[in-house]
């Protein structure tokens, strides 16, 4: 039987954590330890069993979630589960809570987001900076590995714009989009998709037709 199999998970916790410490260390004594060697040997085998062990979809949505996180953390956008919805039957009682529209409903020019019915109320987390804010529930993927169908952001009211920010804005033929903005001129601001092969957007820089920025996005699709 495989010594392994004997230990106990907090000695391989240990075993580990201080296997880590010394490839910190390539000055460490333990270099010239044999029996060191071996064990680094058999994690790394161990190791590539396990990422073989993975599907195909396994490595790809793996994939996804760091080119996500990675995006998160570049466009301020924090991450979240599911979002914490409120049913209108239930009553609005929390002390921040929002409704949730389509986006794909609110696309008439001219109408505010804030104006369409809504069946649903999100709570905004505590720790969201003060200020309006309105949630939204994403119709496209042009936003993927960040957003998707089916996601909710929360977006906080206002129109100041900050390139490699995520916002919200009416478009004045094609009704409401959520993108990164890719570049703010002196009369435009450009609005780019995370996806590939998307054209940008360009709309006029008009305080009127920007919602605000997303903070959070609430991913339906990701535990």
């Amino acid at each position: 039987m495989d010594e392994r199999d004997d230990a106990t998970d907090a000695e391989l916790g240990v075993a580990e954590r201080l296997g880590r410490t010394l490839l910190r260390d390539p000055a460490h004594p333990a270099w010239d330890d044999a029996r060191f060697l071996d064990w680094l040997a058999e994690e790394a085998r161990e190791e590539s069993r396990r990422a073989w062990r993975l599907s195909r979809a396994e490595r790809r949505a793996r994939g996804e979630a760091m080119m996500a996180r990675a995006h998160a953390r570049r466009l301020h956008v924090a991450q979240g589960g599911r979002a914490p919805l409120v049913k209108a039957d239930e009553g609005v009682v929390a002390n921040r809570v929002v409704p949730v529209v389509e986006q794909g409903i609110a696309a008439g020019v001219g109408r505010e987001l804030w104006d369409e019915p809504a069946d649903a109320w999100v709570e905004v987390p505590n720790d969201a900076p003060a200020g309006e804010y309105v949630a939204l529930r994403v119709v496209g993927d042009s936003m993927a590995p960040l957003m998707h169908t089916g996601d909710t952001v929360l977006v906080r009211r206002g129109a100041d714009v900050r390139r490699d920010t995520v916002i919200v804005a009416r478009h004045p033929d094609d009704g409401y989009v959520c993108k990164r903005v890719s570049r703010v001129r002196r009369e435009s601001i450009e609005l780019a998709s995370l996806a590939p092969g998307r054209p940008p957007i360009v709309i006029p820089r008009d305080a009127r037709l920007v919602v605000g920025t997303v903070m959070l996005v609430w991913c339906s699709h990701r535990q």
